[in-house]
């Protein structure tokens, strides 16, 4: 339907960022198909309203060159005789991590029958005044602006009795757009689902005085002095400032705001030498969502709203280094109602500085509205072990909240896809959501997004000034986890030219004293491979020439054998006799070059050609990739375990899990502790999501993240391996059963397939572990006991497994 509409927009003689532009089309039905659809799609976003009633919103995030359309039904919103589309829509117009700028345009298309209404110049469109278009201050240098709304200039622009005859007609876009929308598909994953506004309590409140604005307004409202007050000299609700009797605990102010539609908390006029009021608002646990507000309040009464996950010094951190965490709204009198569209939030708390009014405010809700990825659990494991049980909650949590139109590193500050998170995060949403078709529109993304110089944007769709290098090389590894656990090689048939390319790029750079690879050295690279001192290297402009980085090799390593394997499987069993003839010549001049015997680990680097100091994710890694001698293991698998080293962060912690289970009973425990260690002080400060390291809120100066995607580690620990069903062959065709039985006495679970759910339950007898499984016909089991915990009894779908 789209191929009949117009892309369409404003009538300006430039593109506009961060302009909101309203677009209504009148038209008239004799008769009305149940059936009736309308495609939409967007540069940057939508909202989009039929006589009245909301339909849908959410534009995919998607290149400016090939764009993406959904698909909603409106056969029920559609009566005889007279109806009207309006749209809200959205152009951001600059880059960020989580959006590459494109050109604005808006097309749709209704179906009703034989009757189609499209985007064209009879569309009347008019910018919309209560929203403050132009670049304001960005959130943070990936997530996009700040907003803010006037509610004084606003209209009911989307009624269908909105008389529209002073607005101009749309202005229809020339096709000649320097190969931006170019292409128009369906949107590759469901629309997001609003939920209903979260419960919410008050915290704190009291009086705050101002010295004047800032560049921002979170720099405003962090700038500002707090006066902690009591509930009764803050609220006029009479309930809170009654006297008598004691016959119970007093009411509390998150009484009055709990739940929208209540009675609301009625605030006390101002009084001088005061600013204004402030109120801290708890959203109970870290969510993810659009804020959402209800108030009565006198025109011009003024609303600036922070958010964030921390509560320091008693206040809500909003301005963390160039990062604004704050919006602000202004009201118009009497009723006000607004829900941010187009812009999610995350976090725990909402700290709100109410000014600029005279007479009382009864502010009735202020809070989220959560948004999330249309997926249920599939998966889930379960255990006699309360702390195991609540660390697996709260991983699958985790991967909740960091999932939306694509994978998620964190809500709170990024709200972007890397594809060294995506991968983490995918592996461990195989096992908890068997959500196969929305990792592929991920990894299919940061496929999109290559570069000139053969690597990967860093994020996508974006386009940003540098790259991770290693993060190209992990997104090989991606595809061939997603064809093993899916059973799909659609990603491999689509991106097998541009890995071959990429890969091809990588091996030129061949150092011929070392048989190793140079790094690429160009002034774009960031040479990141841990959060730990040595391995993070500087953001960018890293030019020294002609480094070999053990890191770098290793994770080429697994690249290589990441591609052999997919080529293999596609019968190309010549060029991946070639690739893996590569990778077994790269392993060995790894060893060479990076081993020191002396102190029985590897090197991280070769600076002029000499071995200098060791990280234990280079030992893990060459561990993972099987590159150490067999002589050699037992000694570096020591070193590991005895913790010496720089350590490893939870951004990598993966590959030690994997690596080390495979190998004895000590490293298995091993593992078991490290868990332990990193996630399990986390549950005990009361986190509703995992951290992006171990030190919280307190790292990255005070800009780390306490939700992101790379470390719900623990559900993939726990389904992969306690309970120890992992893949052999695409789509679990063949699969193993290798339960680790560690502190457990029993365990029980499922694991997607894409066949159906894998159930499993296994528990200790005197003569070693129980399992009975149950799952498709379709896929076999091979059992693999430990010799720490021997299985005497293994049954899947009723019948012996054997070893």
């Amino acid at each position: 339907m789209l191929k009949q509409a117009s892309r369409i927009w404003l009538r300006q003689s430039k593109p506009l960022a961060h302009q909101y532009v309203c677009f209504r089309k009148s038209f008239i039905l004799e008769s009305v198909e149940q059936n009736s659809t309308i495609d939409i799609s967007a540069d940057s976003d939508f909202v989009l309203y039929l006589n009245g009633r909301e339909v849908g919103r959410g534009q995919f995030s998607d290149y400016p060159q090939r764009k993406t359309f959904t698909r909603f039904n409106v056969g029920p919103m559609l009566k005889r005789g007279r109806n009207v589309l309006a749209i809200l829509a959205y152009y951001r117009g600059e880059d960020f991590s989580e959006h590459r700028a494109g050109k604005p345009g808006l097309v749709a298309a209704l179906c009703s029958g034989s009757r189609v209404i499209c985007t064209d110049e009879t569309w009347r469109a008019a910018q919309h005044p209560a929203f403050a278009c132009g670049p304001m201050p960005r959130v943070t240098f990936q997530m996009g602006f700040t907003t803010l709304f006037d509610a004084r200039k606003d209209f009911l622009w989307h009624l269908p009795g909105f008389q529209d005859k002073d607005w101009r007609g749309a202005e229809v876009q020339s096709k000649a757009t320097d190969g931006f929308w170019r292409e128009i598909l369906p949107r590759p994953v469901p629309p997001l689902v609003i939920e209903e506004p979260v419960e919410v309590a008050v915290v704190m409140q009291g009086a705050f005085f101002r010295s004047g604005e800032k560049e921002s307004v979170a720099r405003t409202m962090a700038a500002d002095a707090i006066l902690v007050r009591s509930p009764a000299m803050v609220y006029a609700n009479k309930k809170l400032q009654a006297r008598g009797p004691y016959c119970g605990p007093p009411l509390s102010p998150s009484y009055f705001l709990r739940r929208r539609g209540g009675e609301g908390l009625l605030l006390n006029p101002l009084r001088k030498p005061a600013t204004g009021t402030f109120l801290i608002i708890d959203l109970g646990r870290e969510e993810v969502g659009l804020l959402d507000l209800h108030l009565e309040a006198p025109a011009g009464a003024v609303l600036d709203i922070a958010h964030g996950e921390h509560l320091d010094e008693g206040r809500v951190r909003m301005a963390v280094g160039g990062r604004n965490f704050a919006d602000r709204y202004i009201c118009r009198k009497g009723d006000n109602r607004f829900m941010l569209p187009f812009r999610r939030i995350g976090g725990r708390y909402l700290q709100v500085h109410l000014w600029g009014f005279s007479s009382a405010i009864r502010l009735r809700y202020l809070g989220l509205r959560p948004v999330r990825l249309a997926v249920e659990p599939a998966g889930d494991f379960v255990s006699e072990d309360p702390m195991a049980d609540r660390m697996y909650a709260i991983g699958r949590r985790t991967l909740t909240l960091c999932m939306h139109e694509h994978y998620e590193d964190c809500p709170w500050r990024e709200q972007s896809l890397y594809a060294y998170d995506s991968r983490n995060q995918a592996l461990c949403g195989y096992y908890v959501f068997g959500n196969y078709d929305f990792a592929a529109a991920s990894f299919d993304l940061l496929g999109r997004g290559i570069r000139d110089d053969g690597l990967l944007e860093l994020c996508a769709p974006a386009r940003v000034s540098i790259t991770i290098p290693i993060f190209s090389l992990v997104w090989i590894a991606a595809l061939a986890e997603h064809w093993l656990y899916s059973g799909s090689n659609t990603l491999f048939l689509r991106f097998s030219d541009q890995a071959a390319s990429m890969l091809e790029k990588v091996l030129a750079r061949r150092d011929t004293r070392t048989d190793l690879y140079y790094v690429p050295d160009s002034p774009e690279m960031w040479h990141f491979y841990e959060w730990t001192g040595g391995l993070a290297s500087k953001l960018g402009n890293d030019t020294r020439k002609r480094q070999v980085h053990a890191a770098y090799n290793l994770y080429l390593h697994e690249a290589l054998g990441s591609y052999a394997w997919m080529l293999g499987l596609s019968s190309d069993q010549k060029a991946a006799a070639n690739v893996r003839r590569i990778r077994n010549a790269l392993g060995k001049s790894i060893h060479a070059a990076f081993w020191n015997e002396k102190h029985g680990t590897y090197a991280t680097m070769l600076p002029v050609g000499r071995s200098s100091n060791a990280h234990d994710l280079i030992q893990v890694l060459a561990l993972h990739e099987g590159i150490v001698p067999r002589s050699k293991e037992k000694r570096l698998l020591a070193v590991v375990q005895d913790q010496r080293l720089p350590g490893m962060t939870l951004s990598s912690l993966l590959y030690l899990v994997r690596a080390l289970m495979e190998k004895t009973p000590q490293s298995r425990r091993f593992v078991s502790r490290i868990i332990s260690k990193y996630w399990e002080p986390m549950v005990l400060a009361g986190a509703t999501s995992f951290w992006e390291t171990q030190y919280g809120g307190a790292d990255f100066d005070g800009a780390g993240s306490l939700c992101h995607g790379w470390s719900a580690l623990p559900v993939y620990y726990y389904q992969a391996h306690v309970l120890g069903v992992r893949p052999l062959e695409p789509g679990f065709a063949r699969f193993m059963i290798s339960p680790f039985a560690d502190r457990f006495f029993t365990a029980r679970g499922n694991i997607p397939t894409p066949f159906g759910p894998i159930s499993i339950d296994w528990r200790r007898s005197d003569w070693g572990l129980i399992v009975t499984s149950r799952g498709p016909k379709e896929l076999r089991p091979v059992l693999r006991p430990l010799p720490e915990t021997p299985v005497s009894r293994a049954t899947y779908n009723g019948r012996l497994v054997k070893v």
